[in-house]
């Protein structure tokens, strides 16, 4: 059966999924705010006689797509950046707030680092709220201004008589999580990816079409913002299609409606 497709309207974008060379997803973008794909062709003018134009000479087809995710996708951010998604155990650094009593105190984590610095410095916290005077960790038995830290039992120990009770101290150290990470690499440039754009379309007869834009080698660019602040933060993104490729193909895209 023939499909009709000389008045469709393309209702919504369902999801954008991508596959590396292995044909093994990267990822799939299923939150789209908004997708564009802008198609576009270099023309330059014969002209003759006086000036008129008698022709044209047409080259550079060019597409480009971009949108905008409403959450955001590790895979999609690693294409962006050439790298991959690596689960494992990292360090973060957290902010400590902790109450000196009898000349103690405790980490709400795990400090780790060199053995006998996994703390390293301590700031009292002034009475507006600024940080002050800073006592550093040691090994062993501290002395005025300094500490020591057991890792065991998380507990900070002060020299006798510096924090009176009740004294809020700050520290900032290093724990280990489980987590995963996406690097940027300044060595490293953003994935050329296949990529399939799943549309949903109908026709003024209100007919019900799926519709797939095929993109063999969409080409990601590493230029991308994340912003962050009173809106909440989504993902953009930019690809363009390269013909050739091993395929040898010289589409841009196709377009398959069923």
């Amino acid at each position: 059966m023939a499909i009709d497709v000389s008045k469709l309207i393309i209702t919504q974008v369902d999801q954008i999924t991508c596959f590396n060379n292995a044909n093994e997803l990267e990822f799939i973008l299923d939150e789209l705010q908004d997708t564009t794909i802008s198609n576009t062709e270099e023309k330059t003018d014969i002209t003759g006689k006086g000036g008129r134009k008698i022709g044209s000479l047409k080259k550079n087809k060019a597409m480009t797509i971009s949108g905008t995710n409403g959450l955001l996708v590790g895979g999609a951010m690693a294409a962006q950046t050439g790298s991959e998604v690596e689960q494992g155990t990292f360090k973060v650094r957290v902010t400590d707030v902790m109450i000196a009593n009898g000349d103690k105190a405790a980490t709400e984590k795990v400090a780790v680092g060199t053995t006998g610095a996994e703390v390293g410095t301590i700031y009292k916290k002034n009475a507006n709220g600024s940080l002050g005077d800073k006592l550093t960790q040691v090994a062993s038995t501290p002395a005025t201004g300094e500490f020591t830290y057991d890792p065991g039992t998380k507990e900070v120990s002060f020299f006798a008589g510096d924090l009176a009770d009740g004294t809020e101290v700050v520290a900032f150290y290093d724990i280990e999580v489980e987590a995963a990470k996406i690097s940027n690499d300044s060595e490293t440039y953003s994935k050329t990816l296949k990529m399939y754009v799943d549309v949903t379309a109908q026709d003024n007869c209100d007919n019900a079409y799926h519709g797939q834009f095929i993109i063999q080698r969409a080409d990601f660019s590493g230029n991308f913002d994340l912003t962050m602040g009173s809106d909440p933060t989504v993902q953009a993104f930019e690809a363009e299609s390269l013909a050739g490729g091993c395929t040898g193909s010289t589409n841009l895209w196709d377009f398959i409606v069923y």
